[in-house]
This record gives structure tokens, sequence and C-alpha cells, in this order.
């Protein structure tokens, strides 16, 4: 059910961007989506083809790039993705960690026509 903001958001943001830059038809759509968000990419896509009726953007392809969770470990500072639920450092395994990457949500580009 957050994806019907989240997709109400993105579809504002491509009206803007395109209106910003004159473009009259956005045909594809490409969206990083951080493993950690929790986000559906259906779901998205869903909404999406509802939500973008009657603008700049109806029948755009959406591409998603999915990011792994990323941890840097504060005992030895090692980066790494976790596996699973096991969040311990592979290499000296300590809990103590601090996410890196994994949260991320954006468009990262937009194609034209």
């Amino acid at each position: 059910m957050h994806e019907f903001g989240i997709t109400e958001s993105l579809v504002r943001i491509v009206e803007e961007k395109a209106r910003e830059a004159g473009v009259t038809k956005v045909t594809t759509i490409r969206v990083v989506i951080g493993a950690l968000t929790g986000f559906v990419p259906e779901s998205i896509e869903f909404y999406y083809d509802r939500m973008s009726r009657n603008t700049v953007a109806e029948g755009a392809k959406l591409e998603f790039e999915e990011l792994p969770a990323t941890l840097r470990c504060r005992t030895c500072g090692h980066v790494f993705t976790p596996q699973e639920r096991h969040w311990d450092c592979p290499s000296c395994a300590s809990s103590e960690v601090d996410i890196e990457g994994g949260r991320e949500l954006y468009v990262k580009e937009m194609e034209v026509s």
C-alpha cells in the first residue's frame, strides 16, 4: 500500500521534470530502488499504469534497478552485502554495523521523444 504514495510522487516528479525540459512525451523511466525500502516494483507498476493516464508519461515503460543492502562494519570497516538476515561482518564476525546502502529510491533517468 505504501507504493500508492510513492507512485503518486513518481508521476508528479516525472511531470515536473518533463515540463521544465519542455518535453511532451516520456517513453521510459528508470527508477532505482534499494532492497531495504520494502517497495515492490510490480506494485509500483500497477499504480503507475492508472496514475499516469492523461499525463506526459502515459504508456511510458518503467525500468527498475534494484540495489542490494550494503553494510559497513564499525569494528573493521569491511563493507559487505548481508546474506538473508545474517548481518554479522564476514571478516570479523562483529554485529556492530551501519547501513551504507539499500534505502535508495529515486528516478535515475528518463527517455523522451
